[in-house]
């Protein structure tokens, strides 16, 4: 199944979207890459997706991948948070009126701001290894907000230390595709410096900002519909244990746990992943159609 590549205006700077299953039957499944992260993240789902019947779309976030880099906004807010208005003119962008929303790591607590922000657009929320659920994160992230970090980085750095952040994601370095690799050569470096900036609106050395934090968790009674949030065991980046603050967010949550799996487990432990996102899929918008008085069949057949 073809992946195809869009380039596409989204508030007056580009964005590269790759999209897959076009025909498809079921609500569009919009795919969020965490922080230094691009589009081909989800590579691994977006066939086994695009054949449950629904499309798979991954975009690269502002500054990531081929996107044009933000410019001096406020990434997380509180007072005008950039990443859930660009969200929802994404969507707009695509024509996509509603879809289930998936992110990983920071694009966990993209997703999450935009579902608060736009309940009406999200049949589903999926949160993996998500940020915005605890405060303690990686001392390499938060080493990264330290003033003078970009330039330090321009003098000493080299593209082969994309390879190194992306092996601290992997719980077994086997299981890193080499395609994922030599991604990482290309866009991990050149990203540093929104890498950086998008750490700092919502890090300091000590961890996620607490009033920050506050400020998305009281919002989140304002989404009702479902959630799913699954965690690798061995996660070093962000720990397993903001897991189980996850209902005191979302208590219609569903946690999930997959063994042997770091910080990636859509790529590390696909087949597992899988096995867990698309009946949840199913389920959610069959919640959806009962809502809306509607009855649909579910796409997968262990839905």
């Amino acid at each position: 199944m073809d992946v195809k590549r869009s380039d596409i205006t989204v508030m007056g700077r580009t964005a590269r979207v790759l999209s897959t299953g076009d025909d498809a039957r079921g609500d569009p499944v919009l795919l969020i890459h965490g922080v230094g992260g691009w589009a081909e993240n989800w590579r691994e789902i977006m066939e086994p997706i695009a054949l449950s019947g629904r499309r798979a779309i991954a975009v690269d976030l502002p500054g990531f991948g081929e996107s044009d880099a933000p410019g001096d906004v406020s990434h997380f807010g509180p007072k005008d948070a950039f990443y859930p208005q660009w969200v929802v003119s994404l969507m707009d962008a695509l024509n996509v009126d509603r879809a289930h929303i998936v992110g990983n790591s920071m694009g966990g607590a993209v997703a999450y701001m935009a579902a608060v922000t736009a309940p009406q657009r999200f049949p589903s929320l999926t949160l993996v290894a998500s940020g915005g659920l605890g405060r303690d994160i990686a001392f390499f992230l938060r080493l990264a907000t330290l003033p003078g970090m970009v330039a330090l980085a321009r003098l000493v750095g080299d593209r082969g230390q994309g390879r190194q952040v992306l092996r601290s994601c992997f719980f077994d370095a086997t299981r890193i595709p080499e395609t994922l690799s030599e991604e990482a050569d290309r866009y991990g470096f050149a990203s540093f410096p929104e890498f950086v900036r998008a750490l700092r609106s919502g890090v300091t050395f000590g961890g996620v900002r607490a009033p920050l934090l506050a400020h998305w968790v009281d919002l989140a009674s304002r989404y009702e519909s479902p959630v799913l949030v699954v965690w690798g065991r061995e996660d070093a980046v962000l720990p397993i244990h903001h897991l189980s603050g996850a209902k005191d967010v979302f208590p219609q949550a569903e946690l999930r746990v997959i063994e042997r799996c770091g910080h990636l487990p859509m790529i590390e432990r696909t087949d597992e992943y899988l096995a867990i996102q698309l009946p949840f899929l199913d389920r959610a918008e069959q919640a959806v159609a009962r809502r809306e008085g509607r009855v649909v069949a579910p796409l997968t057949s262990n839905g």
